[in-house]
């Protein structure tokens, strides 16, 4: 069935037995997108490959009346001719004298579900082509690196793919998996083989309390509400007058953030105002104070609600222009940022977060347009955080990291690479004796002078 593979990296619909392709030795230096007028010579000899390593890989290319069309994916296999080459002994001490402590070669194993026939799968296209601009900027930085794909889907058995493929112990690093029922599975094995495991994403497994190899970029809910709290608390509370603005809609899912903010609040013997976006005007300012700054707190990080709230803070700005007026938001927030940057400003709004890009950050542009310039397209302008982004940052800082240092490589402020993210800051710290977890955390604030900063926790 590999006939469909590359139609299904585009679509992500066509039915293929993934377990079975997740499951083969192949592996892929890249996923070339074909370009108007390509042709298969020509690819075969931008990637310094023979038209015949081209065809292996792609199956379906020999079949008879195959075409070559604009748009189609297509895998990119490694040379067997690019072995490293002999050196001298002379040359060998040399290089002795001024190594790294890291590899000479980083190895970059991916384990995620490329062909899911959901989203996830084109998630995970846009991550590892991340992942792919950052192996090309640090080959520019002089850091050689190799990069091998495995596709590894909900239905993978794990244990066999590993058994299977024996170079994947040879990786110094392992971006993934994507689901829980499979990390236990290959920390273990990274625990066994010394390879860092990143796992980029959402995972509920507690490996990375007591695998040591283990590198968990995610925060949960509860951390990062109870870190949001805690900041609020710092920042807020004995200055401003906190105002909860009842949305009636539960489904956005900060009822539960907003009652532990108040119940925190109140136990400190601190007065908050509870009202309501539907509150008539006049109500809605006897909330408000006129003596000191008002911080407001919605309980919806939904779009509507939000235009709502700073609607009707135009109106109340109108009766009383002297208020000062902040307000404690969330991530969703990012994706409303361009309709209503105006507002956030005007009304000082505060974003607790693990990430942030600038869409008018020349790094960020240089990389959108490089990107769209290579595959056709743009980034999915509804994925916040960025998935490129996501693997672009973390594939700098890792293998710069392991480049660097090795394996005694821990991610944390001491071992600096000089890498300035795109979109996450990571910094990471030891779970007791097991892994480690990204610690970073920050606020993103949109400053009344129209100017944005950082306040980094």
């Amino acid at each position: 069935m590999i006939h469909f593979v590359r139609n299904i990296i585009i679509t992500l619909l066509l039915a293929l037995p993934l377990s079975a392709l997740a499951q083969s030795s192949n592996q892929w230096r890249d996923i070339h997108k074909v370009k108007r007028h390509e042709t298969v010579f020509g690819i075969a000899r931008n990637y310094d490959i023979t038209i015949d390593e081209l065809l292996d890989a792609n199956p379906e290319m020999r079949e008879k009346g195959y075409e070559l069309k604009k748009g189609d994916q297509i895998f990119i296999p490694y040379s067997k001719n690019s072995k490293p080459a002999v050196q001298s002994k002379t040359e060998n001490a040399k290089q002795k004298e001024v190594a790294p402590a890291g590899p000479s070669v980083v190895r970059v194993g991916v384990m995620l579900p490329f062909l899911d026939h959901s989203s996830e799968g084109t998630r995970m296209v846009e991550y590892y082509r991340g992942v792919r601009a950052a192996l090309d900027t640090l080959s520019k930085e002089g850091i050689k690196t190799e990069v091998n794909l495995w596709n590894i889907n909900k239905d993978s058995v794990l244990t066999k793919v590993l058994a299977h493929n024996p170079s994947i112990a040879k990786q110094n690093i392992i971006l993934g998996p994507l689901y829980t029922s499979q990390v236990h599975t290959l920390a273990e094995f990274c625990r066994k083989n010394n390879v860092a495991l990143v796992m980029p994403f959402s995972i509920d497994a507690d490996d990375a309390t007591t695998n040591p190899n283990v590198f968990q970029i995610y925060q949960s809910d509860s951390q990062l509400a109870g870190r949001s709290i805690g900041a609020f608390i710092e920042r807020f509370a004995k200055t401003h007058r906190p105002i909860f603005v009842n949305t009636n809609t539960p489904q956005d899912g900060k009822y539960a953030f907003t009652k532990a903010l108040r119940e925190t609040l109140q136990s400190r013997g601190i007065k908050e105002e509870l009202t309501d976006i539907n509150t008539p005007l006049r109500e809605f300012a006897k909330h408000f104070s006129q003596t000191q700054p008002n911080v407001i707190i919605l309980n919806s990080a939904a779009y509507k609600p939000l235009e709502r709230l700073f609607e009707k803070l135009d109106s109340l700005k109108k009766i009383d222009p002297s208020l000062i007026i902040s307000t404690y938001g969330y991530n969703e927030w990012f994706i409303y940022q361009p309709n209503l940057e105006k507002d956030y400003f005007k009304y000082n709004v505060h974003i607790p977060t693990t990430y942030y890009f600038s869409r008018t950050s020349d790094r960020v542009e240089d990389f959108e347009r490089d990107y769209k310039n290579r595959y056709g397209q743009g980034m999915n302008p509804d994925c916040l955080p960025r998935m490129a982004l996501l693997g672009y940052d973390h594939t700098m800082y890792f293998v710069r990291g392991m480049s660097k240092y090795g394996r005694s490589y821990v991610g944390n402020e001491k071992q600096n690479t000089g890498f300035k993210p795109l979109q996450s800051r990571l910094e990471f710290k030891r779970l007791g004796k097991g892994g480690y977890q990204n610690t970073n955390f920050q606020i993103i604030r949109f400053k009344t002078d129209g100017t944005m900063d950082s306040l980094t926790y």
